[in-house]
């Protein structure tokens, strides 16, 4: 986690947009992310593991499903959902305001994180804190 610091966190705040956690995809550090993600979540869930699952990618958007023990993740039709990820994840206030939303959603046996590409969202610190807001939102809804 501090090498998520010294590799990207000195620049976002130094560069902001012009950084390379802003300039890259997070498809590259996906496998770490999910690997950090599910270690947390599966520390508290022992019994019925969280796997990650095949990543959907559409323009600007990574969703990325896991699911508890078996289950499959079916992307048929997965296309169609792009207008409304797009109108769900980014709102435009204004001249200079643009706002970017994360989104958990929990169907069943699966969890569905949807984010922008941007490498910044998809860090392993990010994916801890990620996992402690997701076990505490099952945590709520009595999971």
């Amino acid at each position: 986690m501090i090498s998520d610091i010294v590799d990207y966190y000195r620049d976002l705040i130094r560069l902001g947009e012009d950084s390379s956690a802003m300039r890259q995809p997070g498809t590259l550090v996906l496998p770490a992310f999910n690997d950090v993600f599910t270690a947390r979540i599966n520390g508290v869930y022992k019994k019925n593991k969280l796997r990650a699952m095949e990543v959907q990618e559409w323009p600007g958007v990574i969703c990325q499903p896991y699911v508890f023990g078996k289950g499959t993740v079916d992307w048929t039709n997965a296309d169609e959902l792009k207008g409304k990820v797009d109108a769900l994840l980014k709102e435009k206030r204004g001249a200079g305001l643009n706002v970017t939303r994360i989104a958990r959603i929990y169907d069943g046996a699966c969890i569905y994180l949807l984010k922008p590409d941007r490498l910044r969202y998809w860090l392993r610190s990010i994916a801890l804190r990620d996992a402690d807001e997701t076990l505490a939102e099952m945590n709520e809804q009595g999971f």
